[in-house]
């Protein structure tokens, strides 16, 4: 082969997120721009292998231009260059065909990706072969995770497998310039899955167009349940109040709000508030449920979120979605998942049909595989960010970058609200919304969500499997059961210490830098046998010290007193009142606190004054479970924080008022500073008849949060440390996190919230992993 005179070969390695989101037709069209020759391709290890010859100062730009105007969905971590003699043997630049590559390398698969503003118009041009077909996607956008069956990503790799091309669809995969170039999930009416409308008993609607019927369904106010990308949904008309409470009933879901659902954000204007940030979180590629506030007076459902002052709501993200919209009388319809109390959100038709129906009027069903379920995203807008509540649809698997390298990690993570890990060199691929493993089917969610993951990632081996504290999680379980498999360490890690690393991992933070972390939530198992969940730690991944904690309080009940928070409250008030004077103050109010009335009451006081069964906590959530008794918010927890939720819900109503003076004194004990929150509580009961319930509420957060933050600035000077976290479910609290946030930077001190990583539980897996690893390396 001849060469042209000053021509050079450039051999060009992108690694990050550059597969699946239309990056190798933007590198064809970059480089064939510039008259460059050579060849471009997926290695299937998160790279991208260019290799271009032409006049150096053209493939100079062409580098420049990888990065300046890449992809808006392309994330590139690295380009690595290695210049070579031309060798004259490309006549054109190609595209060329994935390099299946085997060695372990941390692969990036893409999430699955909103459907984009250029396929939303050939939906709705009756010129286009797209015109209203559900399925329309391009190579920037639709399903992606919930999809692939292995790498490298191509199309026989996926559920769309399948359904082979039309003739149409063809000529777009395979011409460079189409923006369906190579898009493995494209399909077209004449190629792709096909919908069905279906009855109760399985019979098919014979309709003309599904969703036109199931529209009408909808208007007259059915319960439609509808299969999309990764689960299926019900949903109905969110104006409805009879309808809702219907849903509800069929979901055995009393008081857990309900997901909705708008067409754009001028519906959602209607009935809820929209800040810029929130904005942002709802029209993003990941489309999650943003919790926002609701407008007053709120045109929806009062039974959408009982007792509540905010809705979650999404923007369709799918074309399935779009056009349920097409006619609709409603701004919105619920959108909440069709599994089972405690059961994985169900993926297969079939399944549903045979189980399941019941809890619908009507199926609108397609007959593409879900090969893994992902539940919606969940997000909360502060500060001009997002503070993350479940991590999956749009997140899933995109990987926490940390600073450490070092020995591979599995972690089995929390009880509740689980997400397993896989801690591989210097990223953790965290696996979609678990739920609570509390039983067999979670279970094994949890085993094909980490087995899919290894797949993908092509990791055969680890060098230890990492669990929670408590011995009787069927994750420990399940944990001990992974380390005999491998024949590594099962390192056991305390939750709330967990909590403190996952903020490290979250801020790109060393394995053995310090920081003092505020870790407050329901409950974490403690080396002591008790359960923690108010806790100030100072430490790293490789250990901690408990600086300061609440006051332990008695349950009495054990967890029937995180059900029925009066319990909790006879249990705080224990350590400032006799039996007696407990029965004079609460007698009256236990009938309708409690589901068996003074019978009850009158066990629960001698349980807690003769010891019985009533183990301690220093559990920041039961304490505000505790405050929404006590004002009458909540009586009974229905779902997981209920009446710490009601109760920041009702705090948001009130006002400062100079004459409500609280404080949570701290003493010493042994090496710890307590907080003595039942002095909080009493004062509160003190002031109930004096003060509007709304006003006390917000006054016992910001107490709260400023005895939280002070203490752990005491904590940081103890220590000269400068960075200050805050972790744990009770971080999604507004109030709590803006007291705590301004009063740390006030001082001087560096605050840190989480950003990539849960606050809650689903973090945990995240912070188990960094742990796991700083052991082996203490070990090593």
């Amino acid at each position: 082969m001849t060469t042209l005179p000053n021509t050079q070969q450039a051999e060009i390695r992108v690694v990050g997120v550059v597969q699946g989101i239309g990056f190798r037709p933007f590198i064809y069209a970059q480089a064939t721009h510039r008259g460059l020759v050579g060849f471009v391709l997926n290695t299937g290890n998160s790279a991208v292998l260019i290799v271009v010859e032409g006049e150096k100062k053209k493939i100079i730009e062409f580098i420049e231009s990888i990065e300046i105007d890449k992809p808006y969905l392309a994330v590139i971590d690295s380009i690595q260059t290695f210049w070579h003699t031309a060798t004259g043997e490309f006549k054109e630049f190609q595209i060329r065909i994935s390099k299946n590559e085997q060695k372990a390398g941390g692969s990036v698969i893409p999430a699955d990706i909103a459907v984009c503003n250029d396929c939303i118009k050939d939906m709705n041009n009756s010129q286009s072969r797209h015109y209203q077909y559900p399925m329309t996607c391009c190579a920037i956008c639709g399903p992606r995770y919930t999809t692939i069956t292995d790498t490298p990503y191509d199309r026989e790799r996926t559920t769309m497998n399948e359904f082979p091309l039309c003739e149409a669809c063809d000529r777009e995969y395979n011409n460079p310039l189409d923006r369906r170039y190579n898009a493995q999930t494209i399909c077209c009416p004449i190629c792709g899955p096909q919908f069905t409308l279906l009855r109760p008993d399985g019979t098919v609607l014979d309709v003309k167009d599904p969703f036109i019927e199931s529209v009408k369904l909808l208007n007259e106010g059915a319960i439609v349940a509808v299969k999309g990308l990764g689960g299926i949904h019900l949903a109905v008309r969110a104006t409805l109040d009879e309808q809702v409470q219907r849903l509800r009933k069929l979901r055995k879901k009393p008081n857990k709000p309900f997901a909705i659902m708008s067409k754009d954000l001028e519906s959602i204007h209607k009935y809820a508030i929209i800040d810029s940030t929130a904005e942002r979180l709802l029209l993003s590629w990941r489309r999650p449920i943003v919790v926002i506030p609701q407008r007053i007076p709120f045109l929806l459902s009062k039974f959408l979120s009982p007792g509540l002052d905010t809705v979650g709501v999404m923007l369709p993200y799918s074309g399935i979605y779009l056009r349920l919209f097409e006619g609709l009388q409603d701004p919105a319809l619920v959108m909440t998942s069709a599994n089972p109390t405690g059961l994985p959100t169900i993926i297969q038709a079939s399944t549903f049909q045979e189980h399941f129906m019941d809890m619908a009027d009507y199926f609108l069903t397609h007959n593409r595989t879900i090969f893994q379920r992902c539940d919606d995203s969940v997000v909360i807008p502060i500060f001009d960010r997002e503070l993350i509540i479940r991590r999956s649809r749009g997140y899933t698997p995109e990987p926490i970058d940390t600073v450490n390298g070092g020995p591979s990690i599995l972690s089995v993570g929390a009880l509740e609200k689980n997400t397993g890990a896989i801690y591989h060199k210097r990223r953790i691929f965290l696996t979609q919304h678990i739920g609570d493993v509390d039983t067999v089917e979670a279970l094994q969610f949890l085993q094909e969500g980490l087995s899919h993951l290894q797949n993908l990632l092509r990791v055969t081996t680890f060098d230890a499997v990492a669990c929670d504290l408590h011995p009787d999680f069927l994750t420990t379980q399940y944990g001990a059961e992974l380390s005999k498999t491998y024949q590594v360490p099962l390192i056991q890690v305390q939750h709330h210490h967990a909590h403190l690393a996952a903020i490290l991992a979250d801020h790109k933070l060393p394995l053995d830098e310090e920081i003092v972390a505020i870790c407050c939530d329901g409950a974490g198992y403690g080396p002591d046998k008790t359960v923690w969940g108010g806790e100030i730690l100072t430490g790293n991944a490789h250990n901690y010290t408990r600086s300061a904690y609440l006051e332990p309080q008695s349950m009495p009940g054990g967890d029937l007193a995180a059900k029925f928070p009066f319990r909790m409250l006879l249990g705080i008030l224990s350590k400032k009142y006799s039996e007696t004077e407990l029965r004079r103050l609460f007698e009256i109010g236990a009938k309708k606190s409690l589901p068996r009335g003074v019978a009850e009451f009158e066990i629960i006081l001698a349980q807690i004054y003769r010891d019985i069964n009533t183990p301690v906590t220093s559990s920041t959530g039961r304490v505000l479970d505790s405050l929404a008794a006590l004002l009458g918010v909540s009586t009974q927890r229905t779902y997981e924080g209920e009446p710490a939720i009601r109760l920041e819900a009702f705090a948001n109503n009130g006002t400062y008022q100079p004459g409500i003076q609280l404080d949570i004194p701290v003493e010493l004990k042994g090496k710890a500073q307590v907080l003595k929150i039942s002095n909080l509580v009493d004062q509160i009961l003190q002031l109930r008849d004096e003060f509007r319930g709304p006003d006390l509420a917000l006054a016992a957060h910001q107490t709260l949060g400023k005895t939280l933050a002070q203490t752990a600035i005491g904590a940081s000077k103890s220590n000269g440390l400068t960075k200050i976290g805050f972790s744990g479910g009770v971080a999604y609290n507004k109030i709590l996190t803006r007291t705590i946030r301004r009063i740390i930077e006030a001082e001087g001190y560096e605050f840190l919230m989480h950003r990539n990583v849960p606050a809650g539980d689903a973090g945990t897996a995240v912070g188990q992993s960094l742990v796991a690893r700083a052991n082996l390396r203490k070990a090593s």
